[in-house]
């Protein structure tokens, strides 16, 4: 599979996870926690996986092209990986491991944001890329 495929099914793929993460946010307005958690920790599995295998790779030949600094690539990046890393810390809230005095209704929430922002750079990036 080529380069340009393989961002245009990580790019299906991105947004199918945000519609399952909307689904995960209504499950949470119905109280249904146990199963948005399990939606969330499959969407950020799935993400987890798509980073290894097609993001960072494309991120890499990107650098080895010789590119210039871009700075939109630059906040899409960091954009996911504080996303992944708030969403592993929720995880570990969630499930006992790491003690937090506050609810994560907000903490929560902004990560999400954080996914849709990257989630947009990310399409604009690949529109100008390919």
């Amino acid at each position: 599979m080529d380069v340009r495929m393989l961002a245009t099914v990580n790019l299906v793929v991105q947004a199918l996870l945000l519609v399952t993460v909307i689904v995960a946010i209504v499950l949470a307005k119905k109280r249904q926690l146990v199963r948005h958690c399990n939606v969330v920790r499959a969407a950020i599995g799935l993400q987890i996986l798509l980073i290894a295998v097609i993001m960072t790779p494309a991120m890499l030949g990107y650098i080895a092209s010789a590119a210039p600094f871009n700075l939109e690539v630059f906040i899409h990046h960091s954009l996911g990986v504080i996303v992944v890393l708030m969403w592993i810390y929720f995880n570990l809230v969630v499930t006992g491991v790491v003690k937090m005095r506050h609810r994560l209704v907000w903490p929560m929430r902004t990560a999400f944001l954080l996914w849709v922002i990257a989630f947009f750079l990310g399409l604009r990036l690949y529109l100008m890329i390919y």
